[in-house]
């Protein structure tokens, strides 16, 4: 079995051999590809080599010697499109790896140049992929998908991610392409694996998911009308097995890494720019998926030039749903990526673009420069007056109405988590999920939710996950549908029934005590091993039967909530921008270094609680330490330029930050030294590495090589190798062009649910009722005992990393603090060891993978593993968020109680006391005595 998956490259390599050497490179040759589930035929015919295109350079860690471009003219197998679905088959609905239609014409190679160089054929990547030339050409440019708490890998059987991704009116009448660059797991079995690319909820193309030595590319025509002007949905997602093992624990070592330098559509470069404010959620994000905006200030800026500029920032990162915008001060930049912001009165924004950019400014004006070869697009935000300025800031209108395809509002509506405030229902199919069906071990969907930044996360109440759906016949008793909410596991219940059972409504409890406020990922898995698992047949993986089915009908149920602010609590403030998002106050922005390096700091991290929050934070900037009652703070500046009193106040400690940061204060961040420039072999392999670690691209190391060679080369995203490059595989693009012609071909949607009850009829014996409850009991008390497990693993970790949360490896330290009496005296400080260091630490601070750690009273940032050590308070105090009304009081005692078990009983125990006491004086006389 474990050979099992050379077999095709053995025949393929071996007919391309024997074509080339009876017929040269001009020769017919047909090659038939031996997969044991069928038999793709691939004609091979005589091409013009591919013109030399320059590809885009990838992002390029600094002090990275950048290789000049290697090209080479690849013979392109063009694929015949799949063929018309059947009336049948929904579009939006994933059908098992066996069933998926169309040839598989991707698992064969096309021909090579004869002036490349053969592959080895123990190099199996390269003899299995099918090259083709980059789509990648001069006069276009990568729209670079935005990061988000997912990340960009797909881990697990089966996978998916979407995002909303904006497109202009221009973009949207062309014929474009979209690009995805992937690694995958070397034990990922080509031939049962498969990547799928759904745009508005429609299937564009799938290719076979290999395991391969350098990044794959895939290249993927986007069928005309399909995109909408305005944010559309794109949906990555995969179905990966195992090559050798069949075990649910098995699943795990499978992931498939989207590469996000090599990820996007593909524009033409005068299409690629925006010219209006109606547009921004068409500006173009870097490489790592964040937005570069280089805030230009006037030569001698004053607070409120800052104070306008992030408020600016935040609209923009708000309307175009970026989720990670990363601000620096300075000259206008140059480049693809990002934006300038220039904001201030006539005369200043003169000084900074010149006399010629702007006619006469005397009103408020908000203007979109276009970018040119020398600038990236410029927003300019200007009047005659500081208040005309102020002014112009209101032409940007967060609007509630959105604009784009149905699928793509959806999406959007959804960033970066579908928002909720108690006592509603909410379809998962609202959320971006699918109805699918599943042939695998382990069955795993995911979902995002933003709870209420004043939400008061304990157990007086139930919420639920109403699951909709069905399993087969035939699986094991270690069969169970799980639920997790933020990595814990909240709830199991096993999948009993041995003939198989279909539901519309399977309720999985959820506690309120495992969510929080902010942002919550809940995972829904299902575990669905069989017999036939143990004999681990590839054959019988290729053409498995469904074992699992989920329904987009699934719904998600939250009671009323009690809402009370709790402080202090990091994980609130940078989930959900609390206490500065709806305080009484204007909300302040300490600096106490003004700096363009702290600036820029500051700016980001106040952009980052704008976008969490969902709304901008109209923040006041100030150089001077705020007094007690004026407001919530925010301070962010180097260490050595706060007030130790303040610190420690916020209970830093502060002597052991100056011991590690002795070296630090007074130096500049280098990252990288003269003589440490990677060869571009270097670079590509721990570009390799970083993808498969899925470390964060905007977190470094410390510039030392051993140190980087320590860590598995965890550097940014360097030169990446092209020489490896996937064939399309473009199953829906003429289909869907097809059936628009032929309205009789138009898809009609199945009820999954009709199907399997029909497949299916619950066995009613007494036998199967009896085990049914023996399973039951225990499975209930294998996960009380894994929960309790979990609980007391999390307590020791917890412990532990409370003991080392300053180490060599911090360079930013957040601490957070109630100074006063009530939320308006809450104190969050932000610093580093200087300014370049702070700038630095901050832009890794905000990938949402690394925020969504900061917890506590205190957060420090490793910035060697991208992790958060935490610190977390014994004492928090209560702050008041809404009216005092009876039913919130309720709740809040409630929960209050929930949290303080021995309170509890012993307050039950006191009430029973006075109740049993009351009760005896009352009836001692009461009645006849009797002698």
């Amino acid at each position: 079995m474990k050979l099992f998956p050379s077999i095709p490259v053995l025949v393929v390599s071996a007919a391309l051999l024997c074509a080339l050497c009876a017929g040269g490179p001009s020769a017919e040759a047909q090659v038939f590809l031996t997969a044991p589930s069928d038999v793709a035929k691939v004609r091979i015919k005589e091409s013009a080599p591919a013109a030399r295109a320059p590809t885009f350079a990838p992002f390029v860690y600094p002090g990275t010697a950048r290789p000049e471009p290697q090209y080479q003219p690849e013979r392109v197998t063009q694929l015949q499109p799949a063929a018309k679905p059947s009336a049948a088959a929904p579009a939006p609905t994933r059908a098992s790896p066996s069933q998926i239609p169309g040839p598989p014409a991707s698992s064969a190679p096309a021909q090579r140049s004869p002036a490349a160089p053969a592959a080895p054929l123990a190099d199996s990547s390269a003899s299995r992929a099918a090259s083709v030339s980059s789509a990648l050409g001069a006069g276009t440019v990568l729209r670079h998908l935005t990061n988000n708490v997912q990340g960009f890998r797909l881990a697990g059987e089966i996978g998916a991610s979407e995002w909303p991704m904006y497109v202009t009116d221009a973009q949207a009448r062309r014929k474009l392409q979209f690009q995805i660059g992937y690694i995958a797991a070397v034990s990922v079995m080509p031939e049962a694996s498969t990547m799928t690319l759904m745009i508005n909820d429609e299937i564009v193309g799938e290719t076979p998911i290999r395991a391969v030595a350098a990044v794959k590319t895939v290249v993927f025509d986007i069928p005309q009308n399909l995109l909408r002007p305005g944010f559309n949905s794109i949906r990555i997602s995969t179905d990966q097995r195992h090559r050798v093992d069949c075990s649910i624990e098995a699943t795990y070592e499978l992931w498939t890494q989207i590469d996000p330098t090599q990820t996007g559509l593909i524009l033409s470069e005068a299409d690629a720019s925006i010219d209006n404010l109606a547009d921004l959620g068409a500006l173009l994000p870097d490489e790592q998926g964040a937005l570069p905006i280089r805030a230009v200030l006037p030569r001698n800026p004053q607070p409120a030039n800052v104070a306008r500029v992030s408020r600016a920032a935040q609209l923009i990162s708000i309307i175009g749903r970026f989720e990670q915008p990363v601000i620096d001060a300075g000259a206008p930049a140059g480049g693809r990526y990002g934006v300038n912001l220039v904001v201030g009165v006539g005369r200043e924004v003169v000084d900074v673009l010149g006399p010629n950019v702007l006619s006469y400014i005397d009103r408020p004006r908000a203007v979109v420069l276009p970018a040119t070869a020398d600038r990236r697009t410029t927003i300019v935000i200007t009047g005659a007056t500081p208040a005309q300025v102020d002014d112009a800031l209101k032409l940007f209108i967060v609007g509630k109405t959105l604009k784009g395809a149905p699928a793509g509002i959806r999406a959007a509506a959804a960033f970066p988590g579908y928002r909720v405030e108690g006592g509603q229902r909410v379809k998962l199919r609202d959320l971006g999920l699918v109805s699918e069906e599943f042939s695998g071990r382990l069955f795993r969907v995911a979902f995002n939710i933003v709870m209420p930044s004043d939400f008061y996360p304990a157990d007086y109440g139930r919420a639920s996950v109403s699951v909709a759906g069905g399993y087969a016949p035939g699986l094991t008793s270690r069969a169970q549908l799980m639920m997790k909410i933020n990595d814990r596991t909240a709830v199991s219940l096993g999948l009993l029934k041995s003939s198989g059972d279909v539901f519309r409504d399977n309720p999985l409890p959820l506690p309120l005590g495992f969510l929080r406020p902010g942002l919550n990922r809940i995972e829904i898995e299902a575990q669905v091993p069989t017999k036939s698992d143990e004999s681990c047949d590839p054959l019988a993986t290729i053409n498995a039967s469904n074992r699992f089915l989920f329904l987009d009908q699934t719904e998600i149920r939250i009671p009323a909530i009690a809402r009370v602010g709790r402080m202090p609590d990091l994980a609130v403030t940078a989930t959900g921008g609390f206490p500065y998002a709806g305080a009484a106050r204007k909300p302040k922005l300490y600096l106490p270094s003004f700096d363009e390096k702290s600036i820029g700091a500051a700016l980001t991290v106040a952009a980052h609680l704008g976008v969490v929050a969902g709304s901008p934070l109209n923040f006041e900037v100030t150089t001077t330490p705020p007094g007690k009652g004026q407001g919530p703070t925010l301070a962010v500046g180097p260490f050595e330029s706060l007030d130790p009193s303040i610190m420690r106040q916020l209970l830093m400690p502060i002597s052991d930050l100056r011991e590690v940061w002795k070296t630090k204060i007074n130096a500049p961040a280098q990252v990288h030294r003269d003589n440490e420039i990677l060869t571009p072999r270097e670079a590509a392999a721990r570009n390799r590495e970083l993808l498969q670690a899925n470390f964060p691209m905007a977190c470094h190391v410390p510039s030392s090589r051993e140190a980087k060679r320590a860590i598995g080369g965890r550097v940014r995203f360097a030169d990446i190798d092209f020489n490896s490059v996937a064939s399309v595989l473009d199953l829906a693009s003429a289909a869907t062009l097809e059936s628009k012609d032929d309205p009789g071909a138009a898809p009609q949607s199945r009820d999954l649910f009709e199907e399997w009850d029909a497949k299916m009829h619950a066995d009613k014996s007494v036998s199967n009722v009896v085990r049914a409850w023996f399973m039951r009991a225990r499975e209930w008390g294998v996960s009380k005992f894994t929960d309790a497990g979990s609980w007391m693993r999390k307590g020791l970790e917890q412990s532990e990393t409370e003991e080392r949360l300053v180490t060599a490896d911090v360079l930013l330290a957040l601490a957070q603090n109630i100074l006063g009496d009530s939320s308006e005296d809450v104190w969050t400080v932000v610093t580093g060891p200087n300014a370049d260091y702070l700038s630095e630490a901050v832009s890794c601070l905000v990938d949402p993978r690394v925020s969504r750690q900061i917890a506590g009273r205190l957060s420090t940032l490793d910035i060697l593993q991208a992790r958060m050590n935490v610190a977390y308070t014994e004492t928090p105090r209560f702050v008041a968020t809404q009216p005092p009304s009876i039913g919130n009081i309720r709740l809040i005692a409630a929960g209050w109680l929930s949290l303080h078990a021995l309170v509890y009983v012993l307050s039950a125990l006191s009430i029973s006391a006075v109740l049993a006491l009351s009760t005896r004086i009352f009836v001692r006389n009461v009645g006849r005595k009797t002698d």
